[in-house]
């Protein structure tokens, strides 16, 4: 009977201990450890036109259309309205993101293929009636690249 608690006692310790298994396919989270590496990935790949304006921050914006692209998204980026306009005769796109000061200047296209148009607006502006009456789906300036692929997402899911 001894031998058999001991055994017990054993195998008690031996559950109760923590442990870096796998199980699943998925590693086990420890708490207060985090995770080493996370990737995105989008769930509905989009075709992406960025109209980036002369004064935007250029390290910031290459990293963003660099997520983006690694997500899964095509990404065209243009810096001119000769440009844009150019991209939008000749490609049909998903989504056009550029920053809300200069929406006016991207052509409105007309039909179901219709791009959604997703402004980046300044966080003073974002209850504004003029950003609130005109688009249901916008990004803050600062935005994450996770709120840029969720809003994305949300967008071409609209369309379908």
């Amino acid at each position: 009977m001894t031998a058999l608690r001991s055994r017990f006692i054993v195998l008690l310790l031996a559950s109760a201990a923590p442990s870096a298994a796998l199980g699943c396919g998925e590693g086990m989270f420890n708490t207060g450890k985090g995770l080493a590496y996370q990737a995105y990935l989008a769930p509905r790949p989009a075709a992406v036109l960025v109209y980036t304006t002369p004064g935007a921050s250029s390290d910031e914006q290459e990293r963003l259309h660099a997520g983006l692209q690694k997500a899964g998204h095509t990404v065209t980026v243009v810096r001119d309205t000769e440009s844009l306009q150019r991209a939008i005769a000749e490609h049909r796109y998903d989504v056009v993101i550029s920053s809300f000061d200069v929406v006016d200047a991207i052509p409105s296209q007309a039909g179901a293929g219709a791009a959604t148009l997703l402004p980046v607006v300044a966080r003073s502006a974002r209850n504004s009636p003029q950003v609130r009456d005109r688009f249901d789906l916008f990004v803050l300036d600062g935005a994450s690249l996770g709120q840029y692929l969720r809003a994305i997402n949300k967008a071409v899911a609209s369309r379908s």
